[in-house]
């Protein structure tokens, strides 16, 4: 991208409403122009192998891959590319995840386009790591989970707490839920980490959300 050229944005969502609306509010500001358009973790693939892009802002949840698929996948096919996650998942832990998997920025849905746009304008800057300040407002949905035979090494309780923990549950929090004392839940959450190979609750996030947890 020369300088002054608009950015190229690769938008990926599974919601064509929402990529129709970014696509016409980014390309008023002339400072972005929309090259792909994908639906589907499959298309946004195809669409980083073939497409020169500067930014991709893309939904956590896309159909046909796991949550932090794409993330993942402009790592590996356009490292020079920015990503921007925009999500509705509320949830520190799950930005965390997305930031540590290679993601410059996790904005929420619910945030207003005239801050969004800057927001964008901001992570092709070179910013680190752009959290949403909103975040942790509102409860997120519960991340999808292999089911337990899936994950033999962990007992039926540790299994409770691991899903619990993908909500962006304090263990307080997990306590209340599960009946249990929060001693208890620590004691559960560092036999997770343990068993799963994670040095903190982040990874094991990112470890479920990418499909790479080991059986």
């Amino acid at each position: 991208m020369e300088i002054g050229d608009p950015a190229r944005v690769l938008l990926v969502d599974a919601s064509q409403l929402i990529t129709e609306g970014l696509r016409i509010s980014l390309q008023r500001t002339r400072r972005f122009r929309v090259v792909g358009v994908a639906h589907t973790s499959a298309e946004a693939l195809r669409c980083l192998r073939g497409l020169l892009v500067d930014l991709v802002i893309t939904d956590l949840c896309v159909p046909g891959g796991g949550p932090l698929r794409t993330v993942r996948d402009v790592r590996e096919h356009r490292p020079t590319a920015r990503t921007a996650v925009v999500s509705e998942m509320d949830s520190p832990e799950w930005a965390k995840a997305a930031l540590e998997e290679g993601a410059s920025a996790y904005l929420l849905k619910t945030t207003p386009l005239r801050e969004l746009l800057p927001a964008f304008a901001e992570v092709l800057t070179g910013t680190d790591t752009l959290p949403d300040p909103r975040l942790g407002g509102l409860v997120s949905p519960p991340a999808e989970l292999p089911p337990h035979t899936g994950l033999p090494q962990l007992s039926a309780r540790e299994f409770d707490v691991l899903a619990e923990m993908l909500k962006g549950l304090d263990n307080t929090s997990i306590g209340r839920h599960l009946f249990i004392s929060t001693d208890t839940v620590k004691t559960h959450v560092k036999a997770i980490l343990r068993k799963l190979g994670a040095r903190d609750r982040a990874q094991v996030v990112a470890m479920v959300l990418s499909g790479r947890v080991p059986h």
